[in-house]
């Protein structure tokens, strides 16, 4: 798989073997990588999602893997894998598919986190399968992760008490 580059970022897909080393040694994943990575990312939710991310990744075509996997977000100037994104699956029967970002909170504030999904959005809109990337069920108190969704081009399709869903779609293809 292929390293996803911007401007000031580097997007790696971690491997299963990669995410099972982030969720129990840390330090020999920064060995691997060489790259030192958030501590402060690896919530208790967060390592529940790698666990699930990891079942499947062990269980799928790995082909299919950089839909299932997480990828590092690396901010280049610090050589620092500082969040973690990646889509929750593969686009469904109607080309949908969701993604989940996360940054450690000393890099927030900064672009990094939209210029990811922005990368990661527009690599999705390169599988023909992928006609609309969608962001579920968003906190309405998770400003932030709000802001990074419409930053990226999201528009809002759903809302409840418990949540905001924003979705981006495909352009269509001019012949």
């Amino acid at each position: 798989m292929a390293v996803l580059r911007t401007r000031r970022l580097e997007l790696i897909p971690l491997t299963a073997e990669q995410l099972e080393l982030y969720l129990s040694d840390p330090p020999a994943l920064e060995t691997v990588l060489r790259v030192p990575v958030s501590r402060a990312i690896l919530t208790e939710p967060v390592q529940q999602a790698i666990r699930a991310k990891l079942e499947l990744l062990l269980s799928l075509d790995p082909e299919l893997h950089p839909w299932l996997t997480y990828w590092l977000v690396v901010v280049t100037a610090a050589s620092f894998g500082a969040g973690l994104i990646g889509f929750k699956g593969v686009p469904d029967a109607n080309g949908e598919v969701e993604i989940g970002y996360g940054i450690d909170p000393a890099y927030g504030r900064k672009g990094y986190t939209t210029e990811a999904v922005q990368r990661l959005i527009a690599w999705a809109f390169g599988d023909p399968a992928c006609k609309a990337v969608l962001a579920r069920n968003i906190d309405p108190a998770n400003w932030a992760s709000l802001r990074v969704a419409a930053k990226a081009g999201m528009v809002a399709y759903e809302e409840s008490a418990t949540g905001i869903s924003l979705r981006i779609d495909r352009a269509p293809s001019r012949s």
